[in-house]
This record gives structure tokens, C-alpha cells and sequence, in this order.
């Protein structure tokens, strides 16, 4: 019993596990080692390539009456810039618009991606593991925060260098340098007198630690919610298979309709998992453009 319960963990964590190619990885330190190609790494390059020929030419042809591939382009970018931009950044969600659009694009379509049953495609083929949910693995969802948490960070100082241009006339390299004074400054709340003197170093530390702690939230939100999704549906297949084997070798009745219950839950939870797809891809934007219109604001010290 518990040997069965073993092959079926393993078996578990295969199907929510990324799965590097063979001969894509190197071990830079003992215990460290750096994937080059893996089942997740060829679904993100897929996602990107399918998402550029796709966006490009219906972006050109936008330019004159929209229909067709474009109006469903429309009504992307007016979601983004109605339901998420505007909501978080106001009359500076236009200068932001164009990062959001593209950040809820590719989480979307790396979330679509797991869905597809690529890996099947490929086991058949004889080709090397691909289909895999990047956003499901940790490091992969690390690495789109961190694009959140610089993105916040270059327009933070880029606010700053043009307040410090226009206030002081100084010419823009020198503002650049000292953009970053300015920001670190300016995310303290104002506090009169010699005490908020005191306190603008320590509170301003505050909150660069809360930028990072929201941006690691912004990590285990995705991560979480993607993998527990595949997780649940992976254990429904896995009862398929693990009632099927028990019937073939006991005959008992009652494991023969334990399947049809299983597929039909498996069935809900894809269903369902469309709707995740979409709402993380929305989440993780909006979260992203409320970080920006908080930390890169123009005066974030009076508001935040």
C-alpha cells in the first residue's frame, strides 16, 4: 500500500514538474544547475513566437478599419486600458498601457499553453518533452515579477528625472544620477518637523522592502494558483488510471464507475482552469499596475 501511494506522489509530481531536455543543463555549483531547454522554456518561446506572429500583422491592419483577428485585438487592448490601467494609474495609464498589455498577453498565453496537450503530442512522436505550464514553476513566475518590480523601479526614476529637469534645469545626466536619491526620498511619507527628517531614511527603507514583499506575493499568487489547479487535475487522471488497473485485476463492480466520475471531474476542472487562466493573467497585471501608480508615482510620498 504504501509503495502504490509512492508511485502514485511520483507520478503526481512528474505531471506538475518541469522537465529539463536532455543535455540542456549545466552545473555551474554543486547543486546548482542552469537549464538551457526544458519541456517550460520551449512553451514560453512558443507562447512568444505564436503571440508575435499572431499580434504584429493584425496590429498593422488595425491601422485601417479593424475587423476580423482585429476587433478581438480592440477588445484586448480596451479591456486592458478600461478594466486595468486607467483603474490603477489614472490619467498615467497610458504611458503604462503598452507593458501592462503585453505582460497580461504572455501570462495568458503561457497559462493557455499548459492546457494544450503538447506533452501527449510529443511522447507520441518520439520528440522531447514540450507543453509544459511555465507558469506553474516558481523561478519562471519569479522572473516575471522581477519584470514588474524593475519595471516600477526604471519608472520611478524616470518621474524623478524629469521633475528634477524641470525644478532645477540641470541637464538630464545629471538628473539621471540623481534620480535615485530623489525616488528613495520621495517614498517616505512626509512627516513635519526634525523627527520626519529622522525618519525618512528608515521609512523609506520600509518601503522598498514592501516593494519587494509585494512583488514576492505577486510570485507565489501565480505560482499557487497554477499549479494547484494542475495538481488537482493531474490526481482526477490519476484516479482514472488507478481504478481502471484495480478493476483489470480484482473485477470488483463498484471501481468500474469510479473512471466515468473521474473524467467527468477532470472535464469540470479544464473548464475551470480556462477561467484561472484568464483571471491570474488579469490579477497579476492589475496587481502589477497598482504597484506602478503606487511606487512610481509622481508624488508618491503624499499619497502611498
Amino acid at each position: 500500500m504504501q509503495l502504490a501511494q509512492g508511485n502514485l506522489s511520483e507520478k503526481l509530481l512528474d505531471m506538475v514538474s518541469d522537465h529539463p531536455w536532455p543535455g540542456c543543463s549545466l552545473e555551474v555549483l554543486p547543486g546548482l544547475k542552469i537549464t538551457f531547454m526544458s519541456s517550460a522554456i520551449i512553451s514560453m518561446l512558443a507562447a512568444g513566437i505564436l503571440l508575435v506572429a499572431f499580434l504584429v500583422p493584425v496590429a498593422r491592419k488595425h491601422r485601417r478599419l479593424p475587423k476580423g483577428p482585429a476587433n478581438l485585438l480592440e477588445v484586448l487592448v480596451v479591456f486592458v486600458r478600461d478594466m486595468i490601467a486607467r483603474p490603477a494609474l489614472h490619467d498615467r495609464a497610458y504611458e503604462h498601457l503598452p507593458f501592462l498589455i503585453t505582460l497580461f498577453v504572455f501570462v495568458l498565453a503561457l497559462n493557455l499553453m499548459g492546457l494544450v496537450p503538447l506533452e501527449a503530442a510529443a511522447k507520441v512522436s518520439g520528440l522531447p518533452e514540450m507543453g509544459h505550464t511555465a507558469t506553474s514553476i516558481p523561478t519562471v513566475c519569479a522572473s516575471l515579477a522581477s519584470l514588474a518590480l524593475l519595471k516600477i523601479i526604471l519608472s520611478g526614476l524616470a518621474v524623478h528625472a524629469r521633475k528634477c529637469r524641470q525644478h532645477s534645469g540641470w541637464p538630464m545626466p545629471v538628473c539621471c544620477v540623481a534620480s535615485p536619491v530623489l525616488w528613495f526620498g520621495s517614498l517616505s511619507p512626509r512627516v513635519p518637523g526634525i523627527v520626519g527628517k529622522l525618519l525618512v531614511v528608515p521609512l523609506s527603507l520600509l518601503e522598498v522592502i514592501g516593494a519587494l514583499a509585494k512583488c514576492f506575493a505577486l510570485t507565489v499568487r501565480l505560482c499557487a494558483n497554477i499549479l494547484s489547479g494542475h495538481a488537482l487535475l493531474a490526481v482526477m487522471l490519476l484516479f482514472v488510471f488507478q481504478a481502471v488497473r484495480s478493476w483489470l485485476e480484482t473485477r470488483a463492480t463498484g471501481l468500474f464507475f469510479i473512471a466515468p466520475a473521474a473524467v467527468l471531474g477532470g472535464v469540470a476542472i479544464n473548464l475551470l482552469e480556462l477561467l484561472v487562466a484568464g483571471l491570474q493573467a488579469y490579477i497579476f497585471t492589475f496587481l502589477t499596475a497598482m504597484f506602478l501608480g503606487l511606487y512610481a508615482g509622481q508624488e508618491h510620498g503624499r499619497t502611498g
